[in-house]
């Protein structure tokens, strides 16, 4: 029972949100066959992606601990900043990478905004199933301490709910300024180094996302919580940065938009006559 309604806590915000970015492109809809394909893609791009970040946990994660032991501060915290934004550089090429295999030549790509709600679909499929993942996780987890209702209520009323509202936007944000530059170098044929570009900034934006909340449980103990969040610096930070991200999608969004050439279409066409009045009765 408890995996069914991780399914439905985890995927149902995802499609609710799928159906606001896809209504987003308001002047010419992509087909929802390739929306939905996208999705899937997205979902299956998860476990590559959490195999990838386990083996960088293997690979740093006991240097981080042996030098936090040995009173190596700022080695461990270099160490885990490295580690955290190659899990998100990891994250968000998995996402391009499944993204342009599946529309790279698809004559259905013929605009900017495109690329944004292409990718966007992806990565709601990605954050379905990693959200799945951390439902689970926290109420497997919650059990070791509590009873199972306590664990059922921290796992689907607590996390869940945070993970539906933040951590998916975020991936929808991180990955629609990257789908920006990729319709961009698609669609307005510049160089292919803007893709880096864009990644390499939805990964400046996902680490700092990433590493306030890691920060935040390393350094933070015994402070005032509302929900279940602590209400430090680092949740402040962590709450800027979602800002800073959300508005550098609305503004790439709004430029795309702009440049449609549907948009254009709209524009200059002529407005429907209206019909001629009917002659009084009598």
């Amino acid at each position: 029972m408890i995996p069914v309604l991780a399914i439905l806590a985890a995927f149902i915000p995802a499609i609710l949100w799928l159906w606001f970015f896809y209504s987003r492109d308001r002047y010419e809809r992509e087909p929802k066959t390739l929306i939905i394909k996208l999705f899937f893609w997205g979902l299956l791009a998860g476990p590559w992606a959490a195999g990838l970040n386990d083996l960088l946990r293997g690979i740093l994660g006991p240097s981080i601990e042996g030098a936090g032991k040995a009173g190596l501060i700022p080695l461990a915290v270099s160490l885990l900043v490295i580690m955290v934004v190659l899990a998100a550089l990891n994250e968000e090429t998995m996402k391009y990478l499944v993204t342009t295999n599946s529309v790279h030549a698809n004559p259905n790509f013929n605009e900017v905004v495109d690329g944004m709600i292409y990718i966007s679909a992806a990565a709601l499929g990605f954050a379905g199933g990693e959200n799945f993942f951390y439902i689970v996780r926290a109420y497997v987890g919650g059990l070791e301490d509590a009873s199972a209702r306590t664990a059922f209520a921290f796992a689907f009323g607590q996390v869940a709910v945070f993970r539906a509202i933040f951590n998916t936007v975020g991936h929808v944000t991180y990955s629609g300024i990257v789908g920006y530059f990729l319709g961009q170098h698609m669609i307005g044929k510049r160089p292919g180094r803007v893709v880096l570009w864009g990644i390499l900034l939805a990964t400046l934006i996902h680490t700092s996302w990433n590493l306030s909340w890691w920060f935040q449980g390393v350094f933070v103990q015994n402070v005032r919580s509302f929900w279940f969040i602590d209400l430090t610096w680092y949740f402040v930070f962590a709450m800027l940065v979602a800002a800073i991200g959300i508005g550098v999608y609305l503004v790439l969004l709004r430029r795309a938009l702009a440049a449609s050439p549907f948009r254009a279409k709209q524009l200059a066409a002529p407005a429907p006559s209206a019909a001629p009045a009917s002659p009084p009765a009598g």
